[in-house]
């Protein structure tokens, strides 16, 4: 068993990953290696986390923070989402978390920039479409055909 694995490979395996194709990447590693499934799955489990962890650690240009808040004050939370998560390596719930704060911190600092009301729990959109189906299920079954 080689473990011995040349860069450009390891570049290969790492291109893979930050790709999302975690099973090539581990297709990559046995070949490199002559390692088992599970041996080069646990080994590219610690490498994922490296790179992410890497990512992570990269701090997010000017540029797309300012995207990021213009995104904010348009009222389009999730887009803003979805762009620091590609820009930090992040999960869903860590930059969900990471988002809701720089709005909260944006809210104070400046209100008169927010172009959409801040955004609710969806509560009463939920409510009225219940109401909605419940209501005309109840014209069906009285009021047939």
């Amino acid at each position: 068993m080689n473990t011995d694995i040349p860069e450009e490979k390891w570049a290969e395996i790492k291109a893979a990953l930050s790709a999302g194709l975690k099973i090539e990447a581990i297709t990559l590693y046995r070949e490199c290696t002559g390692t088992g499934l599970a041996e080069a799955k646990e080994a590219v489990d610690k490498l994922e986390k490296e790179v992410r962890a890497a990512v992570r650690s990269t701090a997010i240009s000017e540029e797309k923070w300012t995207e990021i808040q213009a995104a904010l004050f348009a009222g389009r939370k999730l887009w803003a989402i979805k762009l620091y998560r590609e820009c930090s390596g992040t999960g869903l719930a860590e930059a969900k978390d990471a988002v809701e704060k720089l709005e909260n911190e944006l809210r104070d600092a400046s209100p008169e920039k927010f172009t959409a009301p801040a955004e609710g729990k969806g509560c009463l959109g939920a409510a009225a479409l219940f109401c909605a189906i419940a209501g005309a299920a109840f014209w069906v079954v009285r009021f047939p055909g």
